[in-house]
This record gives C-alpha cells, sequence and structure tokens, in this order.
C-alpha cells in the first residue's frame, strides 16, 4: 500500500492536454485510457477549454447542469466565473471531452470551464493558485486544448516545435505567445503544474495534414501531453527563425495569411536572399530543418502559392543545390541538414 501511495504521488499525472478536434478522437480515448492506469483514483476533474464562440471573450465561465457536477470543489473557488450553461455546455471544447470523461471515470464530478480568449493569462493566478490548494491526489486538471490552426502542415509543425520548446523548459511567457486556440487554457495548466514541480511528457504529436497527405490545406495539430514528476527530465531544445524576402503588413494579410501566420516563432527577420519564398528555419539539438513556403505580393496582399506552381518552384531551387548531407523532401518543401555532420 505504501509503494503505491508513493508512485500516485510523486509519479502519476495532476494534469494533461487533449484536443477537441475529433480527427484524433481515437487517439485521445487511448491517451485518456493510459492516464487512468497511471491514476489509481480520481474524484475530481477540473476541465479547463477555450471560449470558442460566445461574444464574452474578456471572461471566464462554467457550467452547473452537467449530472456529475462538482458542486462542493466548485464553491471552494472564489474567482469571478460566470455561470452560462448554454454557452459551455455547446462549445465543443467541451462536450467533445465530457463523454470521454463519462466513459472512464463515470464516478468523478466534473468542473466544465472555458476562458475567453481575450482574458489575460496572468489574470488566472489566482485561480491558478485556489485550485493548486483544493485539488488533492484524487484531482486531475484536464485541459482540452487543439495547437496550430489555418496554416500549411510544416509551418504548424513549425509553430508547434516553439510551443514544445516553451512547455519542457517551463517557459511561461513563451507559452502565452504560443500558436493555440487557447493560450490561457495552455497557461493555466501549464502554471498548475510546474507549481507544484511536475514537468511535461509529451505523449503524442499529430498533424491533421500529415494525416490527410496534405501539403498546401489549413490543418490542425495536436499535442497529447501529462504533467509528472520526471526522474528524467528530457533536454529539450528548439528554436525557430521566420525569414521573410521583405516586410509583410500584418493587419493588411488577416485575410490572406491570416495573423497565425506570425504567431510561434523566436524571430522573425526579413533579410531572406530568395524573392519567392518565405523560410522557416527549426533548429535542434540533431538538425535543422528549412521549410519553404513560396509566396506572391500584390497591391500589399501576400498569398501562400500552391499545388503544381509551388512545386515547380520548390524543385527548381532544391535542385539547384548540391550537398550529399542534405535531405530533400520536395512534397513538402523542406531540407533537413544533419547537425551531427
Amino acid at each position: 500500500m505504501f509503494l503505491v501511495t508513493f508512485f500516485w504521488f510523486y509519479f502519476a499525472p495532476v494534469a494533461v492536454i487533449v484536443p477537441h478536434h475529433d480527427i484524433v478522437a481515437v487517439n485521445r480515448i487511448n491517451f485518456l485510457q493510459k492516464v487512468k492506469f497511471l491514476r489509481p483514483k480520481t474524484s475530481h476533474i477540473i476541465l479547463i477549454a477555450p471560449d470558442h464562440f460566445s461574444e464574452f471573450q474578456s471572461s471566464v465561465r462554467y457550467a452547473n447542469n452537467y449530472p456529475n457536477f462538482d458542486k462542493e470543489l466548485f464553491f471552494k473557488i472564489n474567482f469571478p466565473i460566470t455561470l452560462s450553461n448554454g454557452i459551455v455546455n455547446s462549445d465543443h471544447s467541451i462536450n467533445n471531452i465530457l463523454p470521454d470523461i463519462d466513459n472512464l471515470w463515470p464516478q468523478a464530478k466534473v468542473v466544465p470551464i472555458i476562458i475567453g480568449q481575450k482574458f489575460d493569462p496572468k489574470k488566472l493566478d489566482p485561480l491558478i493558485s485556489q485550485i493548486s490548494q483544493i485539488c488533492k491526489l484524487d484531482c486531475l486538471i484536464i485541459a482540452s486544448i487543439d495547437f496550430s490552426h489555418y496554416l500549411p502542415a510544416i509551418m504548424a509543425n513549425a509553430h508547434d516545435s516553439f510551443t514544445l520548446d516553451a512547455l519542457y523548459n517551463q517557459n511561461l511567457d513563451k507559452i502565452i505567445a504560443s500558436e493555440v486556440d487557447s493560450p490561457q487554457s495552455l497557461y493555466l495548466i501549464s502554471k498548475y503544474s510546474f507549481d507544484k514541480n511536475k514537468g511535461f511528457n509529451l505523449f503524442d504529436h499529430t498533424n491533421s495534414g500529415f494525416l490527410l497527405n496534405s501539403a498546401d490545406g489549413e490543418v490542425t495539430t495536436h499535442l497529447f501531453g501529462l504533467f509528472n514528476k520526471l526522474l528524467f527530465p528530457k533536454k529539450y531544445f528548439t528554436k525557430t527563425r521566420l525569414d521573410l524576402p521583405y516586410p509583410i503588413d500584418q493587419k493588411q494579410n488577416l485575410n490572406s495569411l491570416g495573423e497565425r501566420f506570425f504567431y510561434g516563432f523566436d524571430e522573425i527577420n526579413t533579410n531572406s536572399t530568395l524573392p519567392d519564398f518565405a523560410i522557416i528555419t527549426t533548429t535542434s539539438n540533431n538538425k535543422v530543418v528549412q521549410s519553404f513556403f513560396p509566396i506572391i505580393t500584390q497591391n500589399n496582399i501576400t498569398n501562400f502559392i500552391k499545388g503544381e506552381q509551388k512545386i515547380n518552384l520548390i524543385k527548381q531551387y532544391f535542385d539547384s543545390i548540391i550537398d550529399i548531407n542534405i535531405t530533400k523532401d520536395y512534397f513538402w518543401g523542406t531540407l533537413i541538414y544533419d547537425r551531427k555532420n
């Protein structure tokens, strides 16, 4: 019994991240089944998620008409949270996850909370502190978060590298700057876990562009992760840089590139010597990946070049490079340099 309690206290996850994008619904339930195995008892669950649709984007809201609503735990929270059953229960960030919770933890009491996307993440600190005090060994925090959105698959992956670096290295400011659908939820679960001396552990990383073999379409990415005590914390180093051939006005290109195009980078430069490409460089301990995105600008509006024209531009440039130490991927538009050489 002592060994079970010791394992639970030190190594069981106190919080987990799951996507609400149902293209990976099977992956999600498989992950949560493993989380259940790692936790001998879960009686209370706080489900944190983004408010996708309401007009109240500067507030925090909850629902109490859920059959297993945790009245006892919720009434210990002294933080301005507004009751909004209709808004909370209709958001897929909540209603895609609740059936999984019902299935795996049918006896658990649940508090579903959504956070507006204009809510200052650092103003959640008092709520995080209170949750930390009331959540004991049998309490689990689940954050329902989708990661990169609306971008080509390879660019989305680079943004996820930025986010993973922030999570592994416990950089809360970088977490807030991550390209996710709810920096607020990611900040809350991360700070809560870091304050408990728990580290991030990635279970799986998926990308709808890779799943559908789509290089040009808008994608959604997913991180399945847990926060627990790590015997051997992973050393993670990734830096991301975007090089543009000329300045691109973010405000003028909200409809063409989208504002997320500019997120998720440690550095943005306008010094590229290749006039047709935006180039992302992702540097890790063992390799450098350069990803090429053909672009065209007319009347200050920039668009991605797609399809056959894109492939021809990438092929023309890649074929001009003679280096046996580079791996070329024409379909995804990447050059991979092995840093061990």
